[in-house]
């Protein structure tokens, strides 16, 4: 915003030196004129070209500054732009390390359903298996028979569903 507002400066002046030279150079030119008519007009002349440079000095100063000027407001706005930047980067990390907090206990806590789950499946194989030779006793010995075991398998499979 502060360098539209210097650059319009500038541009402004500028307009204001043109009008000005415009306005010298016809001044000049009536001078030459009257000089010619009249002659010895050389001190104004003189003053008139003496004005004209510390016309020209004035504007390389004015140029000057003005860079200087910009320069100073690239620097001040380079510097916060960083800052602010550093500042929402940090704050960004800091975010991502709340979420891979999260993320590890999270993950902690799958690997610990997981081991439950695979005790749970162990003592389910157990089960099954005790199951299965509990009933391979039991037709052995005669107590059932191969039907009836077969019936309490299809029983079981039913009610899991």
């Amino acid at each position: 915003m502060k360098e539209g507002y210097i650059k319009l400066k500038i541009a402004e002046l500028n307009d204001k030196c043109k009008q000005i030279d415009q306005i010298i150079s016809t001044e000049k030119s009536k001078l030459g004129l009257l000089e010619e008519r009249v002659g010895g007009f050389k001190d104004l002349i003189k003053k008139l070209q003496d004005l004209d440079n510390f016309k020209e000095n004035l504007l390389k100063q004015i140029k000057k500054d003005n860079q200087e000027l910009l320069e100073k407001e690239i620097t001040n706005i380079s510097k916060k732009v960083s800052n602010d930047l550093e500042r929402r980067i940090i704050i960004k990390i800091k975010e991502i390390e709340e979420i891979m907090d999260f993320v590890k206990k999270y993950q902690e806590e799958l690997v610990k359903q997981s081991e439950k789950i695979s005790e749970i499946n162990e003592n389910i194989n157990y089960l099954l298996n005790h199951n299965n030779f509990l009933m391979m006793k039991l037709v052995n010995k005669g107590v059932i028979s191969d039907r009836e075991v077969n019936e309490l398998h299809i029983r079981s499979r039913k009610k899991s569903q």
